[in-house]
């Protein structure tokens, strides 16, 4: 096992001799040497149409108002024509070519002098010959094709839906090159393609006799909630072995998703398939429910997503829309909108109204018992490594941001985030974008690890599924081999508005599994600080793994280092499982084969035990979905 260093408190660093810090990986502009004047961020803008249709061609006219303190020559109005995620780039050198770009000046006497860059997706209007006055009006119309029969000249709008999509426009008032951002962005809404095909998401345990719910839900071709579908369902299901209480349908104020109830009648293994009656719309099969008797139930199986990114800084849809898409579409237990602490074009960092914003979404999405919400933010430190940070209670909930001197290191975030409740999570630690320094550790603050999300797979180099830019520094089999205790969670960092399903053509957002008492807040810290929780890469696979009373996340206590050690392994697949590898102390020691959905077997190691040991398991499905464990760790006494 290596050395964890020295311990400062319950910080563990490594010896700052034998490992440096490393370089920065983005080094943001230092904005101190710009001065805003009243003048900037002056003006107003409007936007028309007020909607478009996702991944459809369109033309959006933007019109900047000139404010009352002007704007002077050299000067200009930048719009950001938004990078999240699929508009078409603007240009202004053919008119028959997609986003063709043109900007115009309501004032005769001023000079324009307009640049375009398809790179950046800016369209910069620069004032010259004299200033704007107030009531000065500058049009941007982005996919023109006013100037004769060019429909080639249409703009292409993201494929994701939102509402309040917003092209992000700042204003130089005085000409020192400093764009300040108005005070009200244009906002219009990307709406959903028409439905065409259904998900269903129910929960994997319920007891018998308990009524619960499939969500159902009608999906455009990019996994968008089209909410104007509604009609009736068609419901396949094991009528010996459940219960369906109607109605069954989708109705219009139900915006494109209702939770279809039930009553499971026997324990068993069921889906629940939903189709369309007319059959335009595809069908889907709902999740692996395991249906059980009341006294086996001990904790309940949640499933979470605990990082999405919204339009508040580089992802699609408000908060109010990813809470809901997590609940009623994804039909996850919990779920964090993690929200960059500065990235994208107005960071909460420098919006106390965006992260209140965020804060309030979280208070009006959260309900005890049947959804959990919680406050949270990601810290995108481009030199140790991105953690998303999540808090209990409100009052204790802060941005501390990575550009800040006093937080800008995990030791100096860590000693900001004392004395709350909360929890801190290394976030795609094995590499791309950038791998978290595990140089330094907080025992009681980071009791987790992300093993997967749509970056890849953190676990280990050459895992199926790794990482992109992999370092093996970075894994969570480094972090494990210092000897640091970790659970393993999956998070989706989705940026698409699909908590917990992503999209068609992109990888699996991951999740994690947990069990949970209780599902509230309380209960889903507990069992994140016991490490009571397992990972995956998207597949809702049940999976237990303990060694006697001693659940994942566990220590066992041995009393006899010569007694052999014997571990419980139970998967419900949702797909068919290929096989389990049992993981000790990073090295792959067992393979056994799996046959169907079903895998229980009990695996025993007779080799002497040693305090630190851990035990985890690595389970494969023949679908490509997987699922890691916990581990177990070993003391002896």
């Amino acid at each position: 096992m290596a050395s964890v260093g020295f311990v400062a408190g319950d910080v563990v660093a490594g010896s700052p001799d034998e490992e440096p810090d490393p370089e920065p990986r983005i080094v943001m502009p230092d904005e101190s040497m710009y001065s805003a004047s009243p003048q900037d961020g002056g003006g107003t803008v409007t936007v028309h149409p007020r909607a478009v249709e996702a991944g459809r061609p369109c033309t959006l006219t933007f019109t900047y108002t000139c404010g009352p303190k002007g704007v002077e020559v050299g000067g200009g109005v930048l719009c950001y024509v938004s990078r999240f995620w699929h508009w078409s780039p603007p240009q202004d050198q053919a008119a028959q070519m997609p986003a063709y770009t043109t900007v115009a000046c309501s004032n005769p006497g001023i000079e324009l002098s307009v640049e375009i860059d398809s790179s950046s997706q800016t369209v910069l209007a620069r004032i010259g010959g004299r200033g704007l006055e107030a009531g000065d009006r500058i049009t941007i119309v982005y996919g023109d094709t006013s100037g004769g029969t060019n429909p080639g000249g249409l703009a292409t709008a993201d494929r994701y839906a939102e509402r309040e999509t917003s092209f992000f426009f700042r204003v130089d008032g005085d000409g020192d090159e400093w764009f300040g951002p108005i005070a009200e962005q244009p906002a219009f809404d990307v709406r959903a393609g028409e439905a065409v095909r259904f998900a269903a998401f129910g929960p994997s345990r319920v007891a018998v006799g308990r009524p619960f719910e499939v969500r159902v839900s009608a999906l455009d071709a990019a996994n968008n909630l089209a909410e104007g579908f509604a009609g009736e369902l068609a419901l396949v299901y094991d009528a010996a072995t459940l219960e369906v209480k109607p109605p069954v349908a989708i109705g219009p104020s139900d915006r494109g998703s209702v939770g279809i109830r039930l009553v499971g009648r026997k324990p068993g293994l069921v889906r629940v398939g939903i189709q369309d009656p007319e059959g335009k719309i595809t069908g889907a099969m709902s999740n692996i429910i395991l249906l059980h008797e009341p006294a086996e139930e001990r904790f309940g199986l949640y499933w979470g997503d605990l990082q999405s990114h919204g339009n508040l800084s580089d992802g699609t849809g408000t908060p109010e829309e990813l809470y809901r898409y997590a609940r009623d579409v994804a039909g996850l237990d919990v779920a964090a909108v993690t929200e960059h602490d500065h990235w994208g074009y107005l960071p909460l960092d420098g919006s106390e109204a965006n992260w209140r914003r965020v804060l309030d979404a979280t208070d009006r999405f959260h309900r005890d018992g049947d959804f959990v919400a919680l406050y949270a933010y990601e810290w995108t430190n481009w030199t140790y490594g991105h953690q998303h940070v999540l808090f209990r209670r409100r009052e204790e909930a802060r941005v501390w941001s990575w550009r800040d001197p006093d937080s800008d290191t995990p030791v100096e975030l860590w000693r900001r985030l004392k004395g709350a409740d909360c929890i801190a999570i290394p976030h795609h630690p094995g590499g791309g974008p950038i791998p978290t320094c595990w140089k330094y550790y907080d025992a009681k603050l980071v009791p987790v690890v992300e093993m997967v999300s749509v970056h890849g797979v953190s676990e280990r180099m050459g895992q199926p599924g790794c990482i992109y830019s992999p370092e093996a520094s970075g894994m969570a089999q480094a972090a494990l081999g210092r000897g640091y205790r970790l659970g393993m969670i999956g998070s989706g960092d989705t940026h698409d508005g699909h908590p917990g399903i992503g999209s068609p053509g992109t990888p699996a957002p991951g999740l994690v599994g947990i069990y949970a008492r209780e599902l509230t807040r309380d209960g889903v810290f507990e069992a994140l600080r016991a490490r009571r929780v397992y990972a995956t890469n998207g597949c809702r696979a049940i999976l237990r793994f303990h060694s006697g009373a001693v659940a994942m996340g566990g220590v066992l206590h041995v009393e006899d280092a010569s007694a052999p050690r014997r571990f419980d392994i139970a998967v419900v697949g949702d797909g068919p499982v290929a096989g389990v590898t049992v993981v000790k102390n990073n090295a792959d020691v067992a393979t056994l084969k799996g046959d169907g959905l079903i895998f229980s077997e009990r695996w025993t190691d007779s080799a002497p035990a040693k305090s630190g040991d851990y035990y985890y398991v690595r389970v494969a499905q023949t679908d490509g979905g997987w699922a890691w464990s916990s581990p177990i760790w070993v003391e002896v006494r």
